[in-house]
Parts: C-alpha cells; structure tokens; sequence
C-alpha cells in the first residue's frame, strides 16, 4: 500500500481518473495473496480432478486418462493466469474527496462515491482472507442501501478502515464553521416539471449544476470538437465551425458504439466541472447545489448526491405540457420513457418527493420545506459522525 501525503501531479497511469486538485491518501491494489484467495477452489478442484483421473487411469490402465489428467492442471494454470491479470488490473484509491474502484480485464469499471455520500462501511475477512491476514471492505452510499463499491483483499483492512472512517467524519460536515451544503438530485418523469422545481430551489439559495448547459459548453471546446471530428468527419459541423448537435444525436441514436464512445469523452469531463461546482458552493456555505442531469440513476451520477428528490406529476399533466411545448402525443412520450429507468423505479430509489400538480405558491412551500428537511438530515448525519 502506498500511502501519498502530495497533490497528485504527474501522476502515474491509472491515477487519470483522480481529478488534479484531489489528495490522494490511498493508492493500492489489491495484496499478491489476492490471487490465491480467489481461486482455492479451482486450485482444489482441479486437484482433485487430476488425482482422481491418473488414479482410474493406472487402476484401470487406461493411459489416454492418465494423459487427460494434465488438462486439470492447465486449466487451473490458465485460471491462476488469469487472476494475476485481474490483481493487476485492479486499484483502490481514497483521495481526500472520494473513494474509487477500478478493475475489469477487457472492460475497464471505474466505481467511485463521494465521502460526503457514505453511509456504511463492512469489513468482509473470509477464512481464506483471514488466513492470510488481508480483508474486503463494502461501501454503502446513502440511499442505495446496498453495498456500491468494493476494496478486495486489503493487506491491513482494519488500518484501511480507520482511515477512511477518518476521512468521512472529516467530509460529514463539509468544514468546521461553515453551513452544511446538500448535493441533491433532481429526478421525475418527462414533463414533470424539473426545471421548474430546479428554479424554486436556486431562488431559495441553492446553486444548480446543469449538465446539459455544461454539455453545450464542452462541445464547445476547441479540443472536443477537433476530437469528434476525427471521428465522424467535417459533416458534423455546422458552417461556422462548431457542432452540428442534431448530427452528433443521429449518429449516437442509431449506433450503439459511437453513443458509448462519446460518453466516454463527454462524461468525465461534465463530471469534472460538476465536481468543481459543487465544491465550490461548499466553500460558499451555499444552501444546496442541485444536480439537473438527464439519467441521473441511469449514469449513477445519484452517487455524488446526499438525497434524490422526486417530483411527481400526473401523467395527464405531463401529456398536457409534452404536447403544448415539444409537440408530441401519448405514444411519442410513452415510448420515450421506456427508454429510460420507469417511474416507480425512480420514486423507490428517491428520498423525498415534491408533488407538481398544483398552483406556484404550493409548489414553492413544498420545495421549501423539503430543503429544509434534507438540511436537518444532513446536519444530524454529521453532527452523530
């Protein structure tokens, strides 16, 4: 384990995902022993497979079993090859902002929770793990109540632990002296009114972090542009230089693989100015910072959120404004919710929920008491550690 006390610069590769003002505290992978924890019972099974094909194979003389038996033990070999390649593969960071998870052989999954976001932490130590003196630690962020991101085989896990404890009491209340700062998600069906619910929440004091503005903002930029157009050709712009969008959502709507490709440039690169907001709003003592992102379950930018806030509409009413303001019909704004995660989905995995029916001044008091409540969480959630 690596334990690094420096704003990270020139960083080594994989550290990419660690964002240049973080400090990183933890940079490891898991412990060589890893390798073995995983696998005893191909090692044993394999084992055993080998010595009882070689004993029916002389018992019975039968050379061509005796032969086969090898086959046992390449597979294990060819499994022991390819845990060496998933330890090598995986790290575990803890910068003073957040916790981060990589591994995958042909994938590469990054998974990472902000520290204001952990809820629980659960030391996992197997007999194998045990055996070897290294453990795995489960992180839980609020909301999910379930395990989100995972550290395997950790040499010293209760140390690991200590700290990062350590570093989410630190982050709970988001500096001594100062308000506390909420990252709330904004999620509802198409037509429910966010925006509108988004705006009473800024004018009560809160910063929005818009991604579809900061979207706009980054295909923008010189080097994206560039980028994309070594990809697709000149075609994707317009006449003055810069992205055709319509042509960009042709192209990503009707291939699977460009969409991927393109979220794999765009995404981090929203999640970093998002990142930068909401720290700043921290260090304003600013009322909340609201996350307005299109899929926000479905990218797992709810990680980064201390509540998610539901706003719930009838599907009359939503029908109403789709067909006033995009000019849609039932079956256009049906089948562009089965796109995305449904409804009930979105309202079980919500924390609190703003009803959207009703006349502006309802809709004002219910944001209100509703931030009030998710300040009132978060400020008990810090002050028990």
């Amino acid at each position: 384990m690596s334990i690094q006390k420096h704003t990270n610069q020139g960083q080594p590769d994989g550290l990419s995902i660690v964002n240049n003002a973080e400090r990183v505290l933890i940079d490891d992978r898991p412990h060589i022993v890893f390798v073995f924890t995983q696998m005893w019972r191909w090692i044993l099974i394999g084992l055993v497979a080998w010595g009882t094909m070689r004993w029916f194979g002389i018992s019975l003389n039968k050379p061509i079993l005796t032969k086969s038996a090898n086959g046992a033990l390449l597979i294990v070999a060819f499994r022991f090859v390819l845990g060496l390649i998933d330890w090598f593969a995986r790290r575990h960071i803890l910068t003073d902002s957040r916790i981060v998870a990589k591994f995958g052989i042909l994938r590469t999954v990054t998974t990472d929770i902000p520290l204001r976001r952990v809820q629980h932490i659960v030391m996992v130590r197997p007999f194998a793990e045990r055996l070897f003196g290294i453990g795995s630690l489960g992180i839980t962020s609020a909301g999910t109540g379930s395990i989100d991101l995972i550290w395997r085989g950790i040499e010293h896990p209760q140390q690991v632990l200590d700290t990062i404890r350590a570093q989410v009491d630190r982050m709970s209340i988001h500096g001594e002296g100062k308000q506390v700062t909420p990252v709330i998600g904004i999620v509802g069906g198409i037509g429910a009114g966010k925006s509108t619910v988004t705006k009473v929440f800024e004018d009560l004091g809160c910063v929005v972090s818009d991604s579809d503005q900061s979207v706009r903002e980054i295909l923008s930029d010189r080097k994206v542009i560039r980028q994309l157009s070594e990809w697709w050709g000149k075609e994707i712009l317009n006449t003055d230089g810069t992205i055709d969008r319509s042509k960009v959502a042709d192209i990503v709507f009707e291939q699977p693989y460009e969409r991927r490709r393109l979220e794999g440039l765009i995404h981090p690169l929203v999640h970093d100015r998002r990142r930068e907001l909401i720290e700043a709003a921290i260090q304003d003592g600013a009322q909340g910072v609201i996350v307005d992102a299109p899929l926000l379950f479905e990218a797992g930018v709810d990680s980064e959120c201390d509540a998610i806030v539901f706003v719930d509409t009838s599907h009359e009413i939503r029908l109403s404004r789709v067909q006033t303001t995009r000019g849609w019909d039932a079956n256009e704004l049906n089948m562009r919710e089965k796109a995305q995660l449904g409804l009930e989905q979105k309202r079980k995995r919500s924390d609190y929920i703003v009803a959207n029916n009703g006349l502006p001044d309802e809709l004002i008091g219910r944001v209100t008491r509703v931030l009030a409540s998710i300040r009132k969480d978060l400020a008990q959630r810090a002050s028990n550690g």
